[in-house]
């Protein structure tokens, strides 16, 4: 199980957070597409198998979920233009991605509700950290907190500090976010480790 949390968690940074422009406003079209890739994805899974198509679940996930991304750029380009012309086919990385496929396709084994409320709670936990790097990055890499807004992209803009402009203007890279996403990886890694050894010590007891 652990395996596979990890490898979620690489796997959608890698498709939703690395590659994505270091916006804070970016980060939050690709969050919320990423959650509905993932609940529609499940209910999708289900659909498949009341109506006993079993064998062509898969097929049927990834159709499903070009097609939500399709019409969530189309979405985007009518309220953002300016952000669907920025993330360009990077909007589409998350349904290419095997993070949301297999994330849709596997361990359905319980009700449509059990389901939903098990994926939530991991998914919660990558939007939460997707977002802190975006907005991290926006605001040490570019001294703003952006939004999406109609027609345009709103930005506050911070005070800047001189002694944080070299770091700022790697974090806002590619290069940047991957080194970030993989200390977050790493301290994920260890506090749960951590716990997981408090709890075997105290179930020996």
């Amino acid at each position: 199980m652990r395996n596979r949390t990890i490898y979620f968690y690489v796997a959608a940074s890698l498709a939703t957070v690395v590659p994505v422009p270091g916006r804070l406003a970016f980060g939050l079209l690709m969050v919320v597409l990423f959650n509905i890739q993932v609940v529609t994805g499940v209910l999708t899974c289900h659909l498949a198998a009341r109506l006993k198509l079993d064998d062509l679940q898969r097929v049927i996930v990834s159709v499903e979920l070009i097609a939500i991304t399709i019409l969530y750029k189309q979405l985007v380009m009518l309220v953002c233009p300016v952000a669907a012309l920025t993330l360009g086919f990077l909007i589409y990385l998350p349904a290419l991605s095997s993070a949301v496929i297999e994330f849709s396709y596997k361990n359905n084994v319980g009700t449509l509700a059990e389901d939903l409320k098990e994926k939530a709670a991991r998914n919660g936990v990558f939007s939460a950290v997707a977002l802190a790097l975006f907005f991290v990055r926006d605001t040490i890499g570019f001294g703003t907190v952006t939004f999406p807004a109609w027609q345009r992209i709103a930005a506050a803009h911070l005070p800047v500090f001189p002694g944080t402009a070299a770091v700022g203007a790697f974090l806002a890279t590619v290069p940047g976010a991957f080194v970030l996403a993989a200390l977050l990886l790493a301290l994920y890694l260890f506090v749960t480790g951590q716990f997981a050894r408090i709890a075997r010590a105290g179930g020996g007891q």
